[in-house]
């Protein structure tokens, strides 16, 4: 399966505590979340999350990624919808797999359902993405757009929600059970936060475009598994935005705690990630079957339990 993986900038740790009731600017109380902006289907074709996106007023498809730094289009994307990449200064994307050249290219626009951004840039590059079912994505929205909104991702009902931000929510907008996880926002906009594997504490992020969770190589080492141990474990192939694939090995660690909830015998793919600020990527089989509600305005996530489908 394919893992997707971006490159995180240096993080500043900052833990915030939201427990006492917060006041609008004005001193008013705040509401328990924030104002909808734009709420949309989300199409799911063999587990990748597709939204459509407005692109100076041409429709792309793009997969929605929160382990992406930036909004990124393919060069056939880009090309069909007019738009012209600037290379004068090529950037470096990184992935698991290697690092594509990418250029810039200035939208006026780019909006998703109502929400949206003008005068916005994003990168431009050969990008290797999977095919989702006959439907070739023209990019990753990334979390320069997806940052500015707080985000109600619900993946079993296929639906998406983004809130522009006002009052820090104190709770999710859904009824029942969830788990409340403290968050730090690295300068990349990356919302990152410690976790429990196998007694030690690490530190994960999110990444709606990574189809199975990944654990650093060195991380690995630090929990005791051994070189040998990890040859015997099965082989996984990956691949990044680069078209080079590496193999890769698929381990069953024994616990994974995230805020209250423990999750037993979790599989992760052990590959090098030499991300600065996080050990673990969490990826779709860790969403499966989940409400998570991101909030980039008060450093939280709300991850509700995972549903039977």
């Amino acid at each position: 399966m394919a893992a997707w993986v971006r490159s995180l900038g240096i993080a500043l740790f900052l833990l915030l505590s939201l427990e006492r009731i917060q006041t609008a600017a004005a001193g008013g109380p705040c509401a328990p979340w924030p104002r909808r902006e734009a709420e949309l289907a989300l199409r799911q074709i063999h587990g990748v999350p597709l939204v459509t996106a407005m692109i100076d007023g041409a429709a792309a498809m793009l997969i929605l990624d929160t382990g992406a730094e930036e909004t990124v289009l393919t060069t056939a994307a880009a090309a069909r919808l007019g738009l012209r990449g600037h290379y004068e200064y090529p950037r470096n994307l990184r992935s698991v797999s290697g690092g594509v050249a990418t250029g810039e290219a200035r939208l006026a626009s780019l909006a998703v359902g109502g929400a949206a951004a003008t005068d916005f840039i994003v990168l431009v590059g050969s990008l290797s993405l999977p095919d989702a079912g006959g439907v070739q994505p023209d990019g990753l929205l990334g979390a320069d757009f997806l940052s500015r909104f707080d985000i109600d991702l619900d993946l079993p009902d296929d639906r998406l929600a983004l809130y522009r931000h006002g009052c820090a929510p104190l709770r999710p907008p859904w009824a029942g059970a969830y788990t409340a996880v403290s968050v730090n926002r690295s300068i990349n906009d990356r919302l990152f936060f410690p976790v429990d594997l196998d007694g030690r504490q690490l530190f994960a992020f999110i990444d709606t475009g990574a189809q199975i969770s990944t654990i650093d190589a060195g991380a690995a080492r630090a929990l005791g598994l051994s070189p040998a141990a990890l040859a015997r474990d099965p082989i996984a192939v990956m691949r990044g935005v680069a078209p080079e694939r590496i193999r890769a090995r698929a381990h069953r660690f024994g616990r994974l705690r995230v805020g209250d909830e423990t999750i037993r015998d979790p599989v992760m793919i052990v590959a090098d990630l030499n991300l600065p600020d996080a050990d673990i990527v969490l990826g779709l089989d860790f969403l499966r079957g989940r409400r998570v509600w991101f909030s980039y305005a008060s450093r939280r996530i709300f991850l509700a339990p995972p549903q039977e489908r």
